[in-house]
């Protein structure tokens, strides 16, 4: 593969301007990798500990915090257009940067086997599925994944392009139907919460879910095209993450 062929995803080198991204790819793409089961998780967490009010202010601190930090290191793979691993080697050295890239590593597998596995169990309860054939989804989503992942950014592009509208129709009508079952707005503002949660422990929750993603969002923002692109783009695909 030459160093102009498209689906080059540069991974020993800078991304040369010629393959960098405009804000809609970027910002897509980003969306696509936060759109993730842990973090609604987290916010049914967050949903049983605090009042409608409460819990939008720690949803708002949490995700602005996380925002601003995949926003600092989007500016930075920008100007360098270095992948995390290859940003790593510059920060901790040839041996040190073994550590920190082992470390993300595992937290990213964890995200595999969480997002694969989330969906098959779904599919299997929804379908009244047997286990052995949830096994096979897991496998078969695994495989999927997998393939996108190979292809590289291109890859991930296409599919965030028909994920991600998908995704937020899923969300909106999930909301919706949450609403009008609470009882409306106002039923929505008068939910008691069951669990207590202490907000410094909640917003840690907010940021902590996805701050490993964060760090790793560098090797899609390193394809932007200019800095207001990396920064925007990060701020839109990590403040949005428990929204």
């Amino acid at each position: 593969m030459t160093q102009n062929d498209p689906g080059n995803d540069y991974p020993l080198s800078e991304v040369p301007m010629h393959a960098r991204k405009g804000l809609a790819s970027t910002a897509m793409v980003l969306l696509g990798f936060t759109f993730f089961t842990a973090t609604m998780f987290a916010g049914g967490k967050l949903g049983v500990a605090f009042s409608f009010g409460e819990m939008m202010a720690v949803i708002i601190v949490g995700n602005l915090l996380l925002g601003l930090y995949a926003a600092a290191l989007g500016y930075i793979a920008f100007k360098s257009g270095l992948n995390s691993v290859l940003m790593g080697r510059f920060c901790f050295g040839e041996v040190g940067s073994k550590l920190s890239d082992l470390i993300l590593g595992f937290t990213q597998i964890g995200w595999y086997a969480w997002g694969t596995a989330t969906a098959a169990v779904v599919l299997g309860k929804y379908f009244d599925l047997d286990e052995g054939t949830v096994l096979g989804l897991m496998v078969l989503f695994g495989l999927m994944f997998c393939a996108t992942a190979y292809v590289g950014y291109r890859g991930l592009e296409i599919l965030s392009y028909i994920a991600v509208p998908a995704m937020m129709l899923l969300l909106m009508l999930s909301m919706w139907v949450a609403t009008v079952k609470v009882g409306g707005f106002e039923g929505l503002l008068g939910v008691v919460p069951t669990a207590t949660l202490d907000w410094s422990t909640a917003i840690t929750l907010v940021f902590g879910t996805f701050v490993s993603g964060a760090t790793q969002a560098t090797n899609w923002t390193r394809f932007s095209r200019s800095a207001r692109v990396a920064v925007l783009a990060s701020l839109i695909g990590f403040s949005s993450v428990m929204a």
